[in-house]
């Protein structure tokens, strides 16, 4: 758990130093809103497709192995960051960055699921979400700074050390247990009962949907908060603070999520987390100072540190035996959020504009908070379930 929680930390800390830079990359360059949302939408672009079949993988193969390969992705990610001169190099640099990031979260996830005892998962995913929600909080704020004080290469050049270090980390001798080989030919001929099995389940689908919304509107700090937030007149250094608060938030959030699903209503928690990305949403195009960006930010940040690992602990909960698929179908609707948020809020900025943008993505998640509420709750009973 330690190894895969510091590789964690490392691999959000240069995820969060680069990631809220790559449309301010792109928008150096001279590209249009469309293919700043473009390029940030190529981090997903692969690992939607791979989701699925990595998440059925994770079930067979052990979790030491898939981390070598996601190491060996984001260190290939960020030498083409340094290399990137055009559009099309930044897009096939995020390429495999999505990958890294997809076999990195579906292998570590699926092996905090496979515990059978269920305090254990939810203080697994909890420390999980913390050392992911610490190297955010640090990482946009290095980024920013060394931005200001030097250019895009030199910070590229940064996340390669990173990814060095995490790449060494990764192979180094852990005690990460495999699935029995069993267990891996029992789930891989379950497959297609499986997913028929989950998408029937109305709880399982209310679960996804708070997951996908919650990250379309959250994977606006990595695209067009920082367009924002530039626009209103903030230096790089200020746009960096302001994406830690947001980072910040979550690692406080996240200390004691695990606690927090023990003691209070998942369903609570559920609402809330929606309430304050809508909130945060909402508001952030009409507001002009530093610290009312600061409040909302780090209401945002709450926000999204509360779904994560609430939806994490609710899929696992439901997932029984095929945790690694479960995992995979997770990653798969985050992927398609990522994936989606960018292009289409570009579109929105392209032909509307830059708030505009911003209350669509608040309209969404109103409109799932509303389809959440009115789905019929046909297993009422099942602990834990919003109703």
């Amino acid at each position: 758990m330690h190894l895969i929680a510091f590789v964690y930390l490392i691999h959000f800390l240069r995820h969060g130093m680069v990631f809220p830079l790559i449309p301010l990359f792109a928008q150096s360059m001279g590209y249009s809103g469309v293919m700043i949302g473009a390029a940030v939408s190529g981090f997903s672009l692969l690992s939607l497709a791979a989701a699925l079949p990595m998440g059925e993988l994770s079930d067979r193969l052990s979790a030491r192995s898939l981390l070598l390969v996601s190491a060996a992705c984001n260190l290939l990610y960020s030498v083409l960051l340094v290399l990137a001169s055009n559009i099309w190099m930044l897009i096939t640099a995020q390429v495999f960055g999505g990958l890294g990031f997809l076999l990195m979260i579906v292998s570590s996830q699926t092996w905090v699921s496979e515990h059978t005892d269920k305090r254990v998962r939810e203080r697994g995913f909890g420390f999980l979400s913390l050392a992911a929600a610490a190297g955010q909080t640090i990482g946009p704020l290095l980024g920013g700074f060394f931005l200001s004080r030097t250019s895009f290469s030199s910070v590229f050049s940064l996340a390669v050390g990173f990814s060095l270090l995490g790449f060494s980390i990764a192979g180094l001798p852990t005690s990460i247990r495999h699935k029995k080989e069993g267990d891996r030919k029992r789930t891989g001929a379950s497959t297609g009962k499986t997913l028929a099995a989950l998408a029937a389940d109305r709880q399982m689908c209310a679960v996804l949907l708070l997951t996908f919304v919650a990250v379309f509107a959250s994977n606006l700090r990595s695209s067009f908060v920082p367009v924002l937030f530039k626009a209103q007149g903030l230096n790089e250094s200020a746009i960096g603070l302001l994406l830690s608060a947001f980072a910040l938030s979550m690692t406080l959030v996240r200390i004691g999520i695990g606690r927090m699903m023990g003691m209070v209503s998942r369903a609570l928690l559920f609402g809330l987390a929606l309430t304050l990305i809508f909130a945060a949403t909402a508001a952030l195009p009409r507001i002009s100072t530093v610290w009312l960006s600061g409040g909302m930010m780090f209401l945002f940040g709450a926000g999204f540190g509360i779904s994560q690992p609430l939806s994490m602990v609710m899929i696992s909960d439901r997932a029984g035996e095929t945790s690694g698929l479960a995992m995979g179908i997770r990653f798969f609707v985050i992927t398609l959020a990522t994936l989606l948020s960018p292009l289409l809020t570009g579109l929105v900025v392209e032909t509307i504009s830059l708030a505009a943008g911003f209350y669509c993505a608040a309209a969404l998640v109103l409109g799932a908070g509303i389809t959440i509420k009115v789905i019929p709750n046909s297993q009422k009973k099942r602990k834990g379930i919003p109703e």
